[in-house]
């Protein structure tokens, strides 16, 4: 099938977007490891809409909720010790509690920095070092309670990625139990690993600096990339270069070298008023490596038919293409 060598627009909420599809042709894709297929089809980005694309702005107004003057559960100082730089407050309106034992767990809330008005991708890589730092400790604490089971940290960056308040925030859910997701990919990695005795993300990293064609950036001890299988628009991944399984591994140099990366990908969004979802994802066995990923949220379509009938997704946006968006930020 002959394929156009640009997108003519990508949309998101206030522009529209020249990604080159140079040499990116229509084809079903397979997981690195895991059994889902995607169909990649730039193409199909030329269909026509009829609905006007949807404007939902979070802009912070003396009105805003004051998340700071909740119950305080931890803080990161500023370097000078006057202040705060992350602070961790409860969850005002918890769908989990420790008190109720049919919906056992608990939530907390980061506040990403005190500025107002700030999204997470103009925090300086400074500052998103000491929110890691602050999710490691959480993480750490959490996993301790009595009956936690999982601790799942992540940040809806914007409307239509989930987000209801403005100010920069990320959430950590404590759950009473392991994602079913998390344990089928467990078991489908462990697998892996002992039917070919080697770690499988060593196997993805090698294969991604061998293709040379998603890669975004990398370090000494990070790497991230679009991913192959791209399920979601604008996906990036960021895995440590080294097997570990959860924030507990990752070493204070480990994280000041991760900031910057995620400066990167979350500067390039916001500064694009692309919606996204950033999740940390912690291993559950010894091969499931810790991840980072990030979902374009509000770029082209939300999912149709095939999707929903049969679980295999269209991504209108090549993985190749979506990195070297990322790559050609200034």
């Amino acid at each position: 099938m002959d394929m156009p060598n640009s997108l003519p627009e990508i949309h998101s909420a206030h522009h529209r977007l020249q990604l080159d599809t140079t040499g990116v042709e229509t084809e079903i894709r397979r997981d690195y490891i895991h059994d889902y297929y995607v169909l990649i089809a730039p193409k199909r980005a030329n269909r026509p809409y009829d609905a006007a694309l949807n404007d939902h702005p979070l802009i912070e107004t003396a009105s805003s909720p004051r998340l700071d003057l909740q119950a305080e559960v931890y803080t990161y100082p500023e370097d000078d010790g006057d202040g705060w730089a992350v602070k961790v407050v409860e969850n005002k309106f918890p769908a989990l509690t420790l008190e109720n034992p049919n919906a056992y767990g608990k939530q907390e809330i980061v506040i990403d920095t005190p500025l107002a008005n700030t999204a997470f991708g103009e925090l300086p890589p400074e500052q998103i070092e000491k929110v890691l730092l602050t999710y490691q400790a959480r993480s750490k604490a959490l996993r301790e309670l009595p009956h936690i089971q999982y601790v799942s940290i992540f940040r809806n960056d914007g409307f239509e990625a989930g987000a209801s308040l403005a100010h920069a925030h990320s959430q950590i859910f404590a759950l009473p139990i392991i994602p079913p997701r998390m344990r089928q990919e467990s078991v489908t990695i462990e697998a892996l690993a002992a039917e070919n005795s080697r770690d499988p993300y060593d196997d993805i990293i090698k294969f991604e600096q061998r293709e040379k064609l998603r890669v975004i950036a990398e370090n000494d001890s990070w790497i991230s990339f679009a991913p192959y299988a791209a399920l979601w628009q604008m996906e990036a991944w960021v895995l440590p270069k080294r097997s570990m399984q959860d924030l507990s591994s990752v070493t204070p140099d480990e994280i000041k070298l991760l900031a910057p990366l995620l400066t990167q990908l979350t500067s390039r969004l916001n500064e694009n008023d692309i919606n996204f979802n950033l999740s940390v994802e912690e291993g559950i066995s010894h091969h499931q490596r810790l991840s980072l990923k990030i979902r374009g949220r509000n770029v082209v379509s939300p999912w149709g038919g095939l999707e929903v009938t049969t679980g295999m997704i269209i991504n209108t946006i090549p993985p190749e293409s979506a990195a070297g968006w990322y790559r050609s930020a200034q």
